[in-house]
């Protein structure tokens, strides 16, 4: 039994023997391949296709890092503002954001990127001294009028101004207009939120910057010329990609620095006097004009009734023209011929009777000459 056991122990040092003998070869023939790999690739003498390989993988690497920079930076709202442009909108308050900072902290404020427009009714008493007060307040404010149009009707004068205030004042701007004292107001206002927009912009901006400063350097380290072309499409696609984002962060920038108001403002027209200033145009100028007026109606209501007859007439005009051009044409013709026979038989009498005529003297002649001649006494 002895025996027995100590057989088995003895095949189980054996055992682990022959497995750490194994694991022993294994590492050294795995550390020999990396020691191969990294001497090939200390050995190769073409750096250009390692960085166009690089290149090539960075595209995939930054879009995924592009989406995770993104999240991380919403997630992190202290990390996400130290790169953006800040820029206060004075008709809210900024708020804070929850970010990934230690415990006992307070987490780390942002400013919100709002973009304010407002919409403004308002009846005034006269309409040209308000709309000379509301030039004067675009241009207090630090504004600018961006749209303007009139119109006037004969018991309403109204316009419609669109114009851009800073954010700052755009509270300021509105409780100005109130002070005015119109007769009625009528106001909304509307914001849209687009801090996240905003910080995403930032984050792919950042991702797409360093993509390019990398590509240039690969495009320096490059010594073929078609591994400059490829780094230089690259660079392209790369520069079009900023241009654009930057685009769309100065158009935000923009929007949220200056809110949009537009203003309807209009003044009614009291029904006497209309008729009055009617009233006083009464004189000779207008009697003409009336005079004028009545006898244009005239005519116009005589080519009205002709126009109307010769439109009542129209299918019978289209019958007779369908049935009296044939017979016209037929008479025309049967008319012609008629001519021609009367002259053909003129002509010929005519040629009869000089024959008759000439017969005639013929006969007279011969006459004469059967006659004898007459004797002398």
């Amino acid at each position: 039994m002895s025996g027995f056991r100590r057989g088995r122990k003895s095949g189980a040092v054996l055992l682990v023997g022959c497995l750490l003998a194994v694991g022993l070869l294994a590492g050294c023939g795995s550390a020999k391949e990396a020691t191969d790999q990294a001497m090939n690739s200390e050995s190769a003498p073409a750096p250009a296709m390692a960085a166009k390989q690089e290149s090539a993988q960075l595209f995939n690497a930054n879009d995924s890092g592009t989406a995770a920079g993104g999240a991380a930076e919403r997630a992190d709202g202290a990390q996400a503002t130290s790169g953006m442009t800040n820029v206060q909108s004075g008709a809210g308050a900024p708020a804070s954001v929850p970010g990934a900072s230690p415990a006992g902290q307070q987490p780390a404020a942002i400013d919100r990127q709002i973009i304010y427009k407002a919409n403004v009714t308002m009846e005034v008493a006269e309409y040209g001294s308000a709309h000379t007060e509301i030039n004067n307040l675009v241009h207090l404010s630090g504004g600018y009028l961006l749209q303007f149009s009139e119109n006037r009707t004969d018991y309403e004068q109204s316009g419609i101004l669109v114009v851009k205030v800073p954010s700052k004042g755009f509270s300021g701007f509105l409780a100005d207009l109130e002070k005015m004292k119109p007769k009625s107001i009528q106001r909304s206002v509307q914001g849209q939120d687009v801090t996240e927009e905003y910080v995403d912009l930032t984050s792919r901006l950042k991702a797409r910057e360093a993509e390019l400063a990398r590509l240039f350097s690969f495009m320096d380290k490059a010594t073929k010329s078609e591994d400059l072309v490829a780094f230089s499409k690259q660079i392209e696609t790369v520069q079009t990609e900023v241009e654009r984002l930057k685009g769309r962060m100065r158009y935000l920038e923009q929007n949220v620095a200056y809110s949009t108001v537009e203003i309807r403002l209009y003044q009614k027209i009291e029904k006497a006097k209309v008729e009055g200033e009617n009233a006083q145009e009464s004189g000779f100028t207008s009697k003409l004009a009336k005079a004028l007026k009545g006898s244009a109606k005239v005519v116009l209501g005589f080519l009205q009734g002709v126009v109307i007859v010769l439109a009542g007439a129209l299918p019978v005009l289209a019958v007779l023209a369908v049935v009296g051009i044939p017979a016209a044409v037929i008479y025309r013709r049967r008319r012609a011929r008629m001519k021609d026979l009367e002259e053909r038989s003129r002509s010929i009498r005519r040629q009869n009777l000089s024959q008759i005529e000439s017969d005639a003297e013929a006969d007279r002649d011969a006459d004469n000459d059967r006659k004898p001649p007459a004797s002398d006494a």
